[in-house]
């Protein structure tokens, strides 16, 4: 295994638990290096600061997996595997739909693993990674011994690193969605088809927590892609629920779902765009409006546009509010950093004439944890408001 040396002073983010080697870092020509191959990260002084992969064409030169003195090798993975695993089942207790491994944070960057009852579904997005599929496969079947094990190799980020994206089935049968039981709803899961690797788990401790101010009111779901903030609301004793997303096929989902538990006769799906739609109906429509749309900032460059796209939704949003009304707003891109976010909230409550209130500032599920050192593996705000 080649070492690589940083530039003097460099390796202090390291030492606190940053994951991460930039390549304006790296002391040693990069391109001298494979690309995808292992690499032991040394300090100007020589000290060992961990073991990672490397991948010359990247900004993210190294991504450190392993601590000094360990191998990447398959009792490494197993146990990073095995620790992950009991992270879960100590937060959520008997669940069988969880984020299973969250990159960084389980020590194994480049990689994320949902469960979904007994199907387990991976994704792989860098180079350095995709090398160990094969094995993080093998280990995937003989440590949780899955029905059917699917791999969503189609994240936009592949593309960074120099891989293609593909999906498909890697073991076992799947002969549709998977029905599964997540906080007590019922969902049919689309591991091949669905968005991301077939749901978003990351919002679950949100749905949760914001039951409270559902009961007995009626409930605008925009962006609700399977229906999961609309059902959580239902099974929290609202009075009805509207879902709207662009795509006719997570419309069709969130049908699926509603029926599933007994609410069609109190949530009605649209397939529309969300601006349009919100500016079609009437002011004050709604009690409780739940926005929860994909990334608008994917970049740091993007950031000052994604502020002014996410101050217009939430200012439309709250026009559509009844005084009184609950706002629960978020944002998953990590470069709208909280402050930012908090930023556009405050711009869209003037420019609709509100006075708002912030209840609850939460953020991504227990599964998937945020290392301290690394800001990077925090990235969704959600924000339960009170509009006035």
């Amino acid at each position: 295994m080649r070492t690589l040396t940083l530039h003097p002073g460099r390796e202090r983010r390291i030492l606190k638990g940053h994951r991460w080697v930039f390549s304006n870092e790296a002391a040693d020509t990069l391109h001298d290096f494979e690309p995808g191959s292992w690499v032991e990260v040394v300090s100007a002084k020589g000290a060992p600061l961990g073991v990672g992969y490397i991948n010359p064409s990247s900004l993210i030169a190294v991504r450190i997996v392993c601590p000094p003195g360990e191998k990447p090798d398959e009792d490494f993975f197993r146990q990073a595997l095995r620790n992950a695993a009991d992270l879960r089942r100590y937060l959520y207790p008997g669940e069988e739909t969880c984020r299973l491994v969250f990159g960084e944070s389980d020590s194994l960057p480049g990689l994320v693993v949902d469960r979904y009852g007994d199907v387990l579904v991976y994704q792989i997005t860098t180079l350095g990674m995709a090398g160990r599929e094969e094995l993080i496969g093998e280990l995937l079947l003989d440590l949780f011994k899955p029905s059917a094990l699917v791999f969503r190799n189609d994240s936009p980020a592949r593309a960074l690193e120099g891989l293609q994206p593909a999906k498909g089935l890697a073991s076992g049968n799947l002969p549709g969605p998977v029905p599964v039981l997540l906080d007590g709803i019922r969902y049919l899961v689309d591991p091949l088809g669905g968005q991301k690797t077939g749901m978003y788990l990351d919002q679950r401790d949100n749905r949760n927590a914001s039951r409270r101010w559902m009961e007995g009111k009626k409930v605008l779901d925009l962006f609700s892609y399977n229906g999961a903030w609309s059902l959580s609301a239902l099974a929290a004793g609202a009075l009805e629920a509207t879902g709207v997303d662009q795509s006719s096929d997570a419309v069709a989902q969130a049908t699926t779902n509603a029926a599933l538990n007994g609410f069609a006769d109190r949530a009605s799906f649209v397939a529309a765009n969300v601006f349009e739609y919100l500016k079609r109906i009437p002011r004050g429509s709604f009690d409780v409006i739940v926005l929860d749309p994909p990334a608008f900032a994917k970049t740091r460059s993007a950031v000052s546009e994604a502020r002014k796209g996410y101050a217009d939704i939430n200012r439309r949003a709250l026009l559509a509010l009844k005084p009184g009304g609950i706002l629960i707003t978020s944002s998953c891109s990590y470069h709208m950093n909280e402050e930012l976010f908090s930023e556009a909230i405050v711009s869209a409550g003037q420019a609709a004439g509100k006075k708002l209130r912030l209840l609850v500032s939460g953020g991504q599920a227990l599964d998937h944890p945020i290392l301290l050192a690394m800001p990077e593996t925090r990235y969704l705000k959600c924000f339960v408001v009170e509009a006035n």
